[in-house]
């Protein structure tokens, strides 16, 4: 099943998209590259989150949430514009942007083996500033899934013992 991601406005400083799940809006994200904050939406959650870099040699991209505690970072692999791994609350995710005339997020869950998400880019990703674009993009998809997943764990109700 393919997803799109649209994105709804690009102003200078600014980029929204919508993540569609078939006909349904499932995240809403808003990127200030200024400021470096996310604002996303899901279901019943809004969440405004930050973006910080850090590293020297590698490229590592650290999501903090409103108090400022981390929650989660990003890594590209060597060299790359388009492949490395994300770590959302010690779940740990590897991505791949496929170029092409239709450019895809291809998502996997630990290894390249277990493929969880796919999506379809609905933007140019080879324009300047495209990898800050999708950093966050795929860091707001991640921590989606990340939600998703915990959501679906089931919860058991407390036992009393005498």
């Amino acid at each position: 099943m393919l997803m799109n991601i649209v994105s709804l406005k690009s102003s200078p400083g600014q980029q929204d998209y919508i993540l569609n799940e078939g006909s349904k809006a499932v995240l809403k994200l808003r990127y200030k590259s200024d400021l470096h904050i996310v604002r996303l939406e899901t279901g019943n959650e809004k969440r405004v989150l930050q973006i910080d870099d850090e590293g020297l040699l590698k490229t590592k991209l650290v999501l903090k949430n409103e108090y400022g505690i981390r929650i989660g970072s990003l890594y590209y692999d060597n060299f790359s514009d388009t492949h490395g791994s994300v770590d959302i609350e010690n779940t740990k995710y590897r991505f791949d942007i496929q170029q092409g005339e239709k450019p895809q997020l291809d998502i996997y869950k630990g290894s390249r083996r277990n493929h969880v998400y796919s999506c379809q880019l609905a933007f140019d990703n080879n324009s300047k500033g495209a990898k800050q674009r999708s950093s966050s993009l795929i860091m707001a998809v991640s921590w989606y899934l990340f939600l998703k997943n915990s959501m679906a764990m089931p919860v058991f109700n407390e036992a009393i013992i005498l």
